[in-house]
């Protein structure tokens, strides 16, 4: 057994108004956002906010209100979307809002469902847009681009005006959703490639000139315009400018970056204070901001010459390291994927890149799929809720040498403490990017905290299995109760028949418990197998699983239930305000919540449970299709859903080893709200046309290939969808020039399918009868 200490002796983290203290703002309702040092205010009170990327102009306007919604019951409280100017002004002096990229439409939505949101309106975006969002026709003026160039000046004044006429009363203050606005992108920094250019690869364009006083100047037209956000965001990583005033510098954090070749290890899985001195990495005092990210991996676009897998334990991982190390303001690129438009003189994707799929391999992807990082996000972002107000000023602690630990070091335990007054959170990380880290076993944790000494696990030592991160408490108050200190993550609380829940969940290598001080609980309502009682502490050992709660008896007479739930519990659980109370809501299917009604979708399994607390009374809950049957499960309402089974009908016929011709039966019935095709296939590159369109396209990285077809179900009456390969080749090329390079090829080809199969989604609405 290896024991690690902590003396937690320092002061608390110095909390003070900051740079943006000045930039609290409120809204007609009287709702406000504010800032310290620190982290963000929301009503005055402190917030750790989750933000997810969805670039609207990505995806068919016809399902944004779906995915918005997707993306609240996913955890999300801030949405971020680029503005690209060619989408929107692809030819001089033309400007289209109309269908997918009708911007008010997607403010109006993000307004509708409380959704905060910030507008990244270039005129510079990147987002592996054809020359990052310039339009082709700009580079054939006069001008300096990036610069206090007049003409560019000019135009980018006009554009300005054109978003601040889209989104005109949609200001915070004016009762709006938008609380911010990043000008430009990553400015100072880096370019994005010249694709305009089009004689060869590798012309990319100025990083900018002119620092802070071209963002000055693209504030002061921004305002002009109207376009006068209660603070500013700006890009602040490897140097890029920071103006001095009103701006919030964001950060990012990728570990599979295509732009590294041969990557190796990163240190993004390594814990460190982030709100210390400053840095010469940044070009701004980092004391004065709350740490913050707009540029979390959520997944990694794939391309031509650089092909990550993402797994969702990085996702996970990453979320937790950065937050432990001092982040207190989360936001995922991409939370959710798309598909770019084809342009009206070709496709306006990044050379390198697919010319239609931007999937990202995000937690949302290109057609509404919902990956495995989706999960692993929501868990995370219910504890951020919960305990934000309480983690938010909690500064990072970092056991000796921590900072300094090597990407490729498999020997060391990777820990650290975020804490306040001896109270806090351990933070517990056994994953790295581009290595398999070992078990850790024989493992034990001792912190001499300004409350009395805790232990992880009170007495003998835990495992931690490889790609498992963790974060447990100690020393917290939660419903009334002293929490001493716990092997088992917090996941939320609400309220169940008027008494507090306090929900966690047990990681499978922690043996769960729980200490409570006797200071705040009097008893524990358990058999003497489950609960020690000591002089000072109660000490529980619960049963695992939905059905096995337990009560405390607070030293004040008050009751609160204990609830520990297995991981994959915890991975099916959602919180929303449905029926005039909060509930916590556990499913194998998805879910999400709409005018008063809880929307489940199943893929691919005709049979599925929800299982609600605060239960509703028997037959008190109705689905839109198909029966529904309740049973009871300790404080849960468990509701069996089942609809009547579809089998997409599907032809498929192969011309040639790489060619598929798919022909689907699109009379779906009204419980079946989509169908994806599930395409396992070898070879380098893949498309999908429909007659002379292409629909989609895949760069193959090793998984299977998801086509969502409910956007194209009107299309595919009658007709055959091309799915066809691109040859990956294992062999020589020798290549040459004869008037032009041309080549010759020795070897194998590899294109071929292994499946094809259409999963149907059904989708149902689950109600409340009347009384």
């Amino acid at each position: 057994m290896t024991t690690y200490s902590l003396k937690l002796d320092g002061p608390n983290k110095e909390i003070r108004p900051g740079k943006l203290a000045g930039n609290k703002g409120s809204n007609p309702k009287g709702e406000s956002f504010g800032f310290t040092n620190f982290y963000m205010l929301r009503n005055d009170q402190p917030i750790i906010p989750v933000v997810g990327e969805f670039h609207f102009s990505r995806f068919s306007y016809l399902h944004w209100e779906e995915e918005l919604l997707k993306m609240k019951a996913g955890g999300v409280n801030v949405i971020a979307t680029y503005i690209f100017w060619n989408y929107h002004e692809e030819e001089e002096g033309i400007f289209n809002w109309s269908e997918n990229r009708n911007l008010r439409h997607f403010v109006d939505l993000c307004a509708k469902h409380e959704l905060p949101l910030v507008l990244r309106i270039g005129p510079f975006c990147h987002g592996e847009v054809r020359n990052g969002g310039i339009p082709d026709w700009v580079f054939g003026k006069p001008l300096e681009i990036r610069s206090n160039d007049e003409l560019y000046l000019s135009y980018a004044k006009r554009l300005y005006r054109q978003i601040a006429k889209q989104v005109k009363g949609s200001l915070f203050a004016e009762g709006g959703p938008v609380i911010a606005v990043q000008l430009e992108n990553e400015y100072m920094h880096c370019g994005a490639p010249l694709d305009s250019w089009g004689y060869k690869a590798g012309v990319f364009m100025s990083s900018g000139k002119g620092g802070n006083a071209h963002l000055s100047e693209l504030r002061r037209i921004a305002e002009e315009a109207g376009i006068t956000p209660m603070f500013f965001t700006a890009t602040a990583w490897g140097g890029a400018a920071v103006p001095e005033t009103d701006t919030l510098p964001m950060l990012a954090g990728y570990a599979y970056t295509p732009w590294i070749p041969n990557q190796p290890p990163s240190g993004e899985y390594i814990y460190r204070d982030l709100h210390v001195k400053p840095s010469e990495e940044v070009n701004y005092d980092t004391l004065d901001y709350p740490v913050a990210y707009c540029e979390m991996a959520g997944g990694m676009q794939v391309s031509y010459t650089a092909r990550p897998n993402v797994s969702a334990e990085s996702v996970e991982a990453m979320t937790l390291v950065k937050l432990a190390s001092g982040s207190n303001l989360l936001g995922y690129y991409m939370y959710h994927g798309g598909s770019n438009p084809v342009g009206k003189h070709g496709f306006l994707n990044e050379y390198g890149l697919p010319k239609i799929t931007y999937d990202y391999q995000s937690p949302l992807g290109e057609f509404g799929r919902v990956g495995k990082s989706y999960d692993r996000i929501r868990s995370l972002s219910l504890f951020m809720d919960a305990f934000g107000s309480k983690l938010a000023p909690m500064g990072t602690v970092l056991p000796e040498g921590q900072s300094a630990i090597h990407p490729e070091d498999t020997e060391s335990l990777r820990w650290c403490v975020r804490q306040k007054d001896g109270s806090g959170f351990l933070f517990l990380n056994n994953f790295q990017d581009h290595l398999e880290l070992p078990d850790r076993e024989g493992v034990r944790i001792e912190l001499d905290t300004a409350q009395g000494k805790v232990a992880f696990p009170r007495s003998g030592h835990l495992t931690l299995k490889r790609d498992v991160c963790a974060v447990l408490p100690f020393n917290i108050e939660w419903g009334g109760a002293l929490i001493v200190s716990a092997t088992v993550q917090p996941l939320t609380k609400l309220d169940v028949d008027g008494q507090p829940m306090l929900v966690f969940y047990a990681h499978p290598s922690l043996a769960p418990e729980l200490v409570f001080s006797r200071t705040s609980v009097a008893s524990v309502a358990l058999d003497a197998s489950q609960a020690v009682e000591e002089a000072n502490e109660i000490i529980v050992a619960p049963h695992v699983g939905k059905e096995h709660a337990f009560t405390l008896v607070l030293t004040n007479g008050q009751k609160v239930s204990v609830l520990v739930l297995t991981r994959e519990e915890a991975l099916q659980t959602y919180k929303f305000r449905l029926w005039g109370e909060d509930r916590l809501v556990i499913s194998d299917s998805r879910l999400y919540a709409k005018d008063e009604c809880l929307v489940a979708t199943s893929e691919g399994q005709a049979c599925w449970n929800v299982s609600i607390t605060p239960a509703l009374p028997d037959q008190a809950l109705l689905a839109s299709v198909g029966t529904v049957k309740a049973k009871q499960e300790g404080l849960f309402q468990t509701y069996q859903v089942e609809v009547p089974i579809y089998e997409p009908a599907v032809t498929v016929n192969k011309p040639l080893e790489r060619s598929a011709l798919v022909e689907l039966d699109t009379n779906w019935p009204n419980h079946v709200s989509d169908v994806f095709l599930k395409v396992e296939y070898d070879g380098d590159v893949a498309a999908a046309h429909l007659g002379n369109q292409m629909l989609t396209d895949h760069i193959h990285y090793g998984e299977a290939w998801p086509i969502g077809l409910k956007q194209f179900k009107d299309d595919l009456e009658h007709k055959q969808l091309h799915l066809s390969i691109t040859p990956l080749r294992k062999g020589t090329v020798h290549t040459f020039v004869n008037q032009a390079l041309v080549e010759r090829f020795e070897g194998v080809e590899i294109a071929v399918f292994h499946n094809i199969e259409p999963i149907p989604y059904y989708t149902v609405a689950l109600y409340k009868a009347f009384n």
